[in-house]
């Protein structure tokens, strides 16, 4: 409990009620060993996820007029998505926190937990402390990483190509598949990029999406010059 209380002075928490935070450190694992009834943050994650999403598109909506819907839905899937929330959470070190159970290692914690407890700790802040600090809090570790997010970055490569083109000639982009082989009993796939009858580029992978994929990001980079 110590640990925690640490965690929440250092990051300007002023908690009223410190069990709304016990409850958003507490996994599964510690609630079912407990002898004090004790609950993991499952309930809270819940409710969570939903500020969290409320408190991101709130703000993409105000600071980006310039995007339409689809934009801010890709930049807010990034913010809020497994792998942001877990940097954000080993950076405030969630793991020195929680309450884990006999069989968890904290040092080998999975991303999927990291994000579970950065929304329950959002749930915890609102109820204990109201919507304002929540805002804060959540602009100060992940609105505030918005700026730096691009939209041709995160967009699957095929998206990015598709829109490219499209913007010069309304005609679709089509894939095929011309090679399968296999290599030490790995399948390997190579699939070309077609576009108004002229091969755009090809790629390599361990699965036809994955050629596709390299396909496109390797067509965009050298229609995009």
């Amino acid at each position: 409990m110590d640990e925690l209380k640490s965690f929440l002075k250092k990051n300007n928490i002023n908690y009223k009620d410190i069990d709304y935070y016990k409850k958003a450190f507490t996994h599964s694992s510690f609630a079912h060993e407990s002898k004090n009834n004790d609950k993991s943050y499952e309930r809270l994650e819940f409710l969570g996820d939903s500020i969290l999403g409320k408190i991101v598109a709130e703000h993409l909506f105000l600071k980006y007029p310039e995007y339409d819907e689809g934009d801010m839905t890709l930049i807010k899937h990034h913010l809020v998505n497994k792998t942001f929330l877990a940097v954000v959470g080993k950076k405030l070190g969630f793991e020195k926190v929680m309450f884990l159970g006999e069989g968890e290692d904290k040092d080998t914690l999975s991303d999927s937990i990291f994000e579970d407890v950065f929304e329950s700790l959002v749930a915890a802040i609102y109820l204990d402390c109201g919507p304002k600090v929540a805002n804060d809090f959540v602009y100060k570790h992940i609105c505030s990483k918005s700026s730096k997010v691009s939209i041709i970055d995160i967009k699957d490569p095929k998206t990015r190509l598709q829109e490219l083109l499209q913007s010069v000639k309304r005609k679709s982009v089509t894939y095929k598949i011309v090679k399968e082989e296999k290599i030490n009993n790995v399948n390997y796939f190579e699939a070309i990029v077609m576009f108004d009858g002229n091969k755009l580029g090809s790629g390599r992978g361990l699965s036809k999406k994955e050629a596709e994929k390299e396909a496109a990001e390797n067509a965009y980079k050298k229609v995009a010059k």
